[in-house]
């Protein structure tokens, strides 16, 4: 069994260094056919240009203001989520009453909402973090009111016929059930929370990874644009294999194999 789990690993890890050898390989070969090469950086130059911004010591403050904006904005949207989305598959009148809002607001991107922030809350924090609760509440509201909703019904009614009471239900049958659903809308939303920091500092920051995109076109630095992307992607993914390696450790019981595995 160690074995076959070694081997597993093994190659999984195989595929991702060939998957990256791959995209540096042709993103050199295309940075070398750009006529102007300062429009598209080669790997070497924007590797180059990031551990120089790490030296200068301009790269870990933009790196940790937003991974705590995201990781402010993520948990408030999440707990909002939660409940709303537990609310919803629990009661149907709630559902009814809501359900066309969740899915008005999900269409409508965090971008269209920065001038309302700005005026509402301010160019502070406050507006960067609104935005990113924003694009997790409805993630998260409809995979939660997903896993409450489908609970068979013969599961309720054998608790009920051994004298559950409804809150025993609720607490023991329906929450169990749906920790899956939850974490996976969660997931879903931790991928959003990263595309939307880019907008979200967009309003007047002085820091961030979006602040070093944006601001790199004022001096033509593309590198710097390219070491924010870069450093935004490279971020995604270890806080996504992060959360779901840690849930699924923690919660293994709640899922199914298949998920697992993903």
């Amino acid at each position: 069994m160690r074995r076959l789990s070694f081997f597993g690993h093994f190659t999984t890890a195989l595929g991702y260094a060939a998957s990256v050898v791959v995209i540096l390989t042709l993103w050199q070969v295309f940075s070398s056919l750009a006529l102007i090469p300062l429009l598209f950086p080669s790997p070497a130059s924007t590797v180059r240009v990031g551990l120089q911004l790490m030296a200068e010591g301009k790269l870990l403050p933009n790196i940790l203001a937003s991974l705590q904006r995201i990781a402010i904005g993520f948990t408030i949207g999440s707990i909002l989520g939660i409940c709303l989305g537990v609310l919803m598959g629990s009661f149907r009148l709630v559902r009814l009453f809501f359900d066309p809002y969740v899915h008005f607001f999900r269409a409508l991107p965090a971008l269209a909402w920065i001038p309302a922030a700005m005026l509402w809350f301010g160019t502070g924090e406050e507006s960067k973090i609104a935005l990113l609760a924003y694009t997790t509440i409805f993630v998260v509201a409809l995979n939660t009111m997903l896993g409450v909703s489908t609970i068979p019904r013969n599961q309720i009614r054998a608790a009920q016929s051994f004298g559950a009471s409804s809150w025993q239900i609720f607490y023991m049958l329906r929450i169990p059930s749906t920790v899956s659903y939850m974490l996976t809308g969660m997931r879903l939303a931790m991928g959003n929370c990263f595309s939307t920091i880019v907008a979200a500092e967009l309003m007047a920051s002085k820091d961030g990874i979006g602040f070093l995109i944006f601001s790199s076109r004022y001096w033509m630095q593309t590198e710097f644009a390219f070491v924010g992307i870069a450093i935004l992607g490279l971020l995604g993914f270890a806080v996504d294999r992060m959360f779901h390696i840690a849930t699924t450790k923690l919660f293994a019981r709640y899922f199914p194999w298949g998920w697992r595995r993903s």
